[in-house]
């Protein structure tokens, strides 16, 4: 056998596994998802999203109560195959958690739940490009990304979020497209 074949043979191999994994992986993804975890995981949800948005001075994703609205996000609005990633996702997350920190990801102490959620966060970042454009339209969003938005979402057109976590004009005067924030000043929650 000459080298030519040889080299023929080991990328036709491993294109072959790549396809066999995708084929897989796709069809995993596709499947109805278990949404009875999601409630199972309600816990875990509230603690990334507290991660995410702590409280400070003003209160966090916890305080504003974002949990249900992002299992009805999950559950009503995301395509099936973010779903099964989300679900995915969650359980990664608590079982990164335990292989690092021997613990549970509710249980573990702020400083390791940020690191948890850094990790996660360099982990998902989509790639640029073509390729990430590609990547999106065949896999959807990753986890992280996932969890993120519906975050913040949830957290800026809560209650809480928008009245005492931004700055929030019940009556407001004439549209202003562009407004300087003062020194301090917190963002507006109203467009």
């Amino acid at each position: 056998m000459n080298r030519r074949k040889a080299i023929a043979s080991l990328l036709v191999l491993a294109g072959g596994t790549a396809a066999v994994y995708s084929g897989v992986r796709w069809r995993k993804l596709n499947t109805a998802p278990d949404l009875v975890k999601l409630q199972a995981h309600k816990d875990l949800i509230t603690e990334l999203a507290e991660t995410i948005i702590p409280a400070t001075d003003t209160p966090g994703a916890k305080a504003a109560g974002i949990t249900p609205f992002i299992i009805s996000l999950v559950t009503d609005c995301t395509p099936r195959r973010e779903q099964n990633r989300f679900i995915e996702g969650l359980i990664e997350v608590d079982g990164y958690a335990r292989a690092e920190y021997k613990r549970s990801f509710i249980k573990c102490s702020t400083e390791q739940r940020e690191a948890v959620v850094a990790y996660f966060e360099k982990r998902d970042r989509p790639y640029k490009g073509l390729l990430g454009k590609v990547s999106k339209r065949i896999m959807g969003d990753s986890f992280f990304t996932i969890m993120k938005k519906y975050t913040v979402i949830g957290y800026c057109t809560s209650m809480k979020g928008a009245t005492e976590g931004l700055a929030y004009d019940y009556v407001p005067g004439r549209y202003v497209g562009s407004v300087k924030l003062q020194p301090g000043q917190k963002c507006w929650a109203t467009e």
